[in-house]
């Protein structure tokens, strides 16, 4: 197996790493692609949409996959449960919905029905339904 390793596990937003870097890769063609692990206890999770170094990870992400099935960042369901992540990540789409048609990948922005390369109108339904497709890359553990 082809994988490719960080091994920089996030407990908290300030222990984000400055280069963004995955913490585990697969090799191409393996779903998904992408496996960020993050540790984060509720209380946390309600920071992310504030948090300059979490959101530029998650840009960052969002520039290198070309479907959300490649990305998976997978919590700790001891520390917070699924649905609080996921209205963690509505809050981060709402406030950064400009900057995230901005550095989303045009493969991924297709994937998931955004042809206009900057409609909103889409991406605001996507974002205000935590079961759209737009959510499938939070995973629970």
């Amino acid at each position: 197996m082809n994988l490719d390793l960080d091994m920089k596990f996030e407990k908290g937003l300030d222990d984000i790493c400055a280069n963004c870097r995955y913490d585990v890769k697969f090799r191409e063609g393996q779903k998904p692609l992408y496996e960020e692990f993050k540790s984060y206890n509720t209380e946390t999770w309600g920071k992310i949409a504030n948090d300059k170094g979490f959101i530029k990870q998650f840009e960052s992400y969002l520039q290198k996959v070309n479907k959300i099935e490649d990305l998976a960042y997978v919590i700790n369901s001891n520390k917070a449960n699924i649905n609080e992540v996921k209205q963690a990540f509505k809050e981060l789409f709402n406030r950064s919905s400009d900057e995230i048609l901005k550095f989303m990948n045009p493969k991924l922005k297709e994937s998931l029905g955004i042809i206009n390369p900057n409609d909103k109108v889409r991406l605001e339904k996507l974002i205000n339904d935590t079961n759209s497709a737009l959510y499938n890359f939070i995973k629970s553990q």
